[in-house]
């Protein structure tokens, strides 16, 4: 018993200290770049009613109005039901970059509001937001 909560903790302790060092490379590389200012042109966008189990796609612009490169780290989103996507590659200024968003509403109800943070090199962190009011047949809340 005792063998066995060790090799756990052993395991537990390798795989903290494997992603620390991760967040640490992933720091390092983002740092080594310069700050660069970034637009997005419609940051929040409205999908509207949808049906439950509905998936709908949106493409989100983002302009490099800076002097630098811009890098994409990666795209952070506040849940399982939005996915977003970027081509990994440096977005030279005066240059464009779309990141496109996948939201599913399986399982959802009501008014939805989902965020994706956009984690690079720019000056400020930049966010992304979409909506929709959500119909499930199977649930049925009243505000």
């Amino acid at each position: 018993m005792y063998k066995l909560a060790f090799i756990f903790l052993i395991i537990f302790l390798v795989s903290c200290e494997a992603n620390k060092n991760n967040n640490t490379i992933q720091k390092q590389n983002t740092e080594e770049l310069a700050p660069t200012e970034i637009t997005i042109d419609e940051a929040v966008h409205n999908f509207g009613q949808l049906k439950a189990g509905e998936i709908v796609l949106h493409t989100f612009v983002l302009t490099n109005t800076g002097d630098n490169d811009f890098v994409i780290e990666s795209l952070e989103t506040d849940c399982g039901c939005v996915e977003a996507h970027f081509k990994n590659q440096p977005v030279k200024p005066g240059e464009t970059a779309l990141i496109e968003v996948e939201f599913n509403t399986a399982g959802l109800v009501g008014r939805e509001y989902k965020t994706i943070e956009v984690l690079g090199n720019s000056k400020e962190l930049k966010h992304l937001a979409i909506f929709a009011q959500v119909e499930n047949e199977l649930i049925d809340i009243k505000y």
